[in-house]
């Protein structure tokens, strides 16, 4: 009772709001904590359904364009064999294409009648389930079988089948085709799920046909009727839940769907611990400050009434002033300025131990003696005694010799006049601190900061030499997208492909932009300035933009103009290409202007929008890499943030200044000033290059990655070049020695047993006694390889490198040979 009276009354009523307010504080932070991690993880939920389900529409997708194929393969191979006429497998496109690897027919008793491809089944059919469903219930449609393992290369196969009947509708036999697993479980594998994920295709009796890891000859036909799963399929043709899955017991977020047009099953399950594994570590740190900061926000309140209680029983103020002054870590010093020799009357026990004396040798000396004895430097006193004789504070640093022999201790001495009413110097206070730790910690700070500028170069450099392991993968599927489109041609591949295309173009755009940073940081980037008009840059920025613009419904205007600008061609058009596609990306409705404004010597190039605008805050934030405005969410079609970080390195290293307007809601304007010049001589327009080369013409590829080797070979051979592909220095001169004689040189840099493109280009030239042109591709993007190409006389280009301009490179380099041949001819 007492203790409650205490609380609610005197001193302790003073503490009751503050408590209260603690108690809010906390409480405040545990509710945005939880409430935090609760949104986090219905987030992680909700983009692992929607993604799982993107996946299994995807696999739905395949499967059902495979079967699809595979069952007009079936219905020509029933019409000819009921017309007992004859048909060419080997010509079909299943067949080329490996999608199916053999075919059987069998007659009413099971008895093989036909066979094609493969001889993939050798025992005996009537067991089967194709067999039995055909003649026994009598399917109108397809008949997809158990998984088998084929009897010469022991790999698994799908058996689909169709029903023959007689001309009275009686069982007369089946026709079979018999699809690798593996051509499934391939195209799984590309999908981009984690380690753990999987995708896996049912039968619609639950029976698994195929999957993309831990599927073999012992799991085929397995089932999956009895698992949860199963029960939800049953229920909803197309859904996703959380369960362990049957075959390997991991827990996975999985989604199913269910194919209306045929008799199977896509599900596709991603790991519970690889969702959220991260986050759940990332709450359990976040949980762990939440205690720390509340058991230290609990211990300063208990420790503050403590205190508060503790002085409650004392004098405060001469407490108060005693306890400063001797405990403080700061020396002080009160010295009587009424007396000869400013005598000191009060030290302090820290300034005992900066001045290395005791009390009773301060004590009545001078303050100025005392402090000359301890530092031994008269000379770094002057400025104090100047400050006290006209009566204003000083600050000296002073260094005091250590007598251990360590390094001599820094000390910053604070001193302060204290006058009367009457203007008269009456005392002198003066406070003496160690700042050495102060001066080693700025030293130390001067050398870290140098060190992160080094670390900041090695960055860039590192990143642009390890640009050619970024770009590898990405050459590789730039090359095999480039053959495979001129090779599909149904709708739903066609589909697919397209969808590769664009995940295909978003990465690229990332790797551009993030090797772009570091071309420009690595110094990579030199610019070759001209005179040129303007109008040439704006006409190729305009053609590049307008179909974007049009999709978008968006008004884009150029104003002509015919002023000709001294600049780098290419790298002004990148600038004005990134200003552009910024105002696309932000601007829903209304226009886009790029006009030009004369002022005296200077070209203003001007970029206007109708788009969201930017506000004043961030106007300058924008140039930084990965800021953007309106894109919280960092969604992908509104690019990445790092346009204007090119912008802003590019105009600076032209000596171009860009500038922002903007008002939120209302549209941008961003400009870019370049310097007039007089008109110059146009360039003459090189003549475009033939679709096919006009002679019998050799390529010779060094590269040692096999994906990208095969897709340059393919692309070469599709544009009617003869093509010898090697993937290493010595493969090249074998070829080459062997013949055809090749008449150009397309070489990666980094070749195998650490050998160079440009030692490859050497040693061929050196082989056959001439000077073969050379181009060499590599994604390392470091100013040396720009210079070794120099100075071999060939040329080079940066991964990704697009289909369209490395044919136009290397009918660039051919033209020699071809205008000779054309003059011999």
């Amino acid at each position: 009772m007492k203790r409650a009276l205490w609380l609610f009354s005197g001193f302790g009523g003073r503490l009751v709001l503050p408590a209260l307010a603690v108690a809010l504080a906390i409480a405040a932070l545990w509710w945005i904590l939880l409430d935090r991690l609760h949104r986090e993880e219905r987030l992680l939920d909700l983009t692992a359904n929607e993604k799982t389900a993107v996946v299994a529409r995807l696999v739905e997708e395949h499967a059902v364009s495979t079967f699809r194929r595979v069952d007009d393969l079936l219905l020509d191979l029933i019409a000819n064999t009921e017309r007992n006429r004859s048909m060419r497998l080997d010509t079909r496109r299943a067949f080329e294409e490996g999608l199916v690897v053999g075919v059987r027919v069998y007659d009413a008793s099971g008895m093989l009648t036909m066979g094609g491809g493969r001889a993939t089944f050798q025992g005996v059919v009537t067991d089967r389930d194709e067999f039995r469903i055909a003649r026994d219930s009598a399917p109108r449609g397809l008949v997809i079988g158990i998984p088998y393992a084929s009897s010469e290369v022991q790999d698994l196969l799908i058996p689909v089948s169709r029903r023959l009947e007689n001309t009275d509708g009686t069982f007369a036999g089946i026709a079979v085709a018999d699809i690798p697993v593996e051509s499934f479980a391939r195209y799984y594998r590309v999908l981009g799920l984690p380690p753990d994920g999987v995708a896996t295709l049912l039968r619609s009796d639950g029976v698994i046909i195929a999957r993309n890891a831990g599927f073999s000859a012992a799991a085929a036909g397995r089932g999956m009727t009895s698992s949860e799963l199963w029960q939800a399929i049953r229920q909803h043709p197309v859904g996703h839940m959380r369960m362990a899955s049957p075959v390997d017991g991991i827990e996975r977020i999985t989604a199913f769907r269910s194919a209306p047009d045929y008799p199977i099953i896509a599900i596709v399950g991603e790991s519970v611990e690889t969702v959220f594994g991260p986050w759940r570590d990332n709450a359990r740190l976040y949980i762990g400050w939440a205690v720390a900061t509340t058991v230290v926000i609990l211990l300063f309140v208990i420790a503050f009434i403590l205190e508060l209680q503790w002085r409650r029983h004392t004098d405060r103020a001469l407490r108060v002033r005693n306890r400063a002054l001797a405990w403080s870590n700061d020396g002080i010093m009160i010295a009587d300025a009424t007396q000869p020799g400013m005598p000191i009357v009060y030290v302090n026990p820290a300034l005992e131990h900066l001045l290395g004396a005791s009390t009773s040798a301060l004590m009545g000396s001078g303050a100025l003696t005392a402090l000359e004895r301890a530092t031994n430097d008269r000379v770094a006193l002057q400025p104090l005694r100047d400050a006290i004789v006209v009566g204003r504070d000083a600050r000296v640093e002073l260094t005091r010799p250590n007598p251990s022999g360590e390094a001599p201790r820094c000390l910053e001495l604070s001193a302060s006049p204290v006058r009367d009413h009457d203007n008269r110097l009456v005392s002198l206070i003066a406070t003496v601190r160690d700042i050495s730790e102060h001066k080693r910690a700025q030293a130390a700070l001067a050398d870290a900061r140098r060190e992160a500028d080094r670390a900041n170069v090695a960055k860039s450099k590192f990143l642009a030499a390890a640009s050619h392991d970024l770009r590898q993968p990405v050459q590789s599927l730039l090359l095999l997208m480039e053959v495979l489109s001129t090779r599909v041609t149904d709708g739903m591949s066609r589909n697919v492909l397209g969808t590769m295309e664009r995940a295909l173009g978003a990465l690229k755009m990332l790797l551009d932009g993030l090797l772009d940073v570091s071309r420009l940081e690595a110094g990579a980037v030199v610019p070759e300035v001209e005179v040129f008009p303007l109008s040439e840059v704006m006409e190729r920025v305009a053609a590049n933009s307008r179909p974007v613009a049009v999709q978008k419904g968006l008004i884009l205007h150029i104003v002509p103009c015919s002023t000709h600008v001294r600049s780098d061609p290419m790298l002004l058009g990148r600038i004005l290409q990134n200003l552009v596609e910024n105002a696309l990306r932000y601007t829903d409705r209304g226009r886009i202007l790029i006009g030009c404004r004369r002022r005296g010597e200077t070209l203003r190039i001007e970029v206007w929008d109708t788009g969201i605008g930017i506000p004043a805050d961030q106007q300058e934030d924008i140039f930084q890499e990965f800021v953007q405005v309106g894109n919280a969410s960092r969604n992908r079609d509104q690019g990445l943030g790092l346009g204007l970080a090119v912008v802003r390195r590019l105009s600076v290293m032209l000596g171009h200044e860009v500038t922002v307007r903007s008002t939120p809601g209302e549209g941008s304007v961003f400009s870019v000033e370049v310097p007039v010049a007089a008109r110059w001589a146009m360039k003459a327009v090189p003549a475009p290059h033939s679709a096919r080369p006009a002679f019998a013409t050799t390529v010779l590829v060094i590269e040692d990655d096999p994906i990208v080797r095969e897709g340059l070979r393919a692309m070469l051979a599709e544009w009617g070049y003869i093509v010898l592909a090697a993937e290493s220095c010595a493969e090249a001169l074998d070829l080459a020695n062997r013949g055809p004689t090749p008449d150009l040189i397309v070489a990666d840099y980094r070749l195998r047993d650490g050998r160079t493109g440009t030692e490859a280009i050497r040693e061929v030239r050196l082989a056959l006694g001439r000077i073969l042109p050379g181009i060499l591709v590599t994604g390392d993007t470091a100013p040396a390889r720009a210079q070794e190409a120099e100075a071999g006389n060939f040329r080079v280009m940066h991964k990704p490198v697009i289909a369209a301009d490395l044919r136009r490179a290397v009918a660039e380099a051919l033209e020699p040979l071809l205008r000779d041949r054309q003059t011999v001819a």
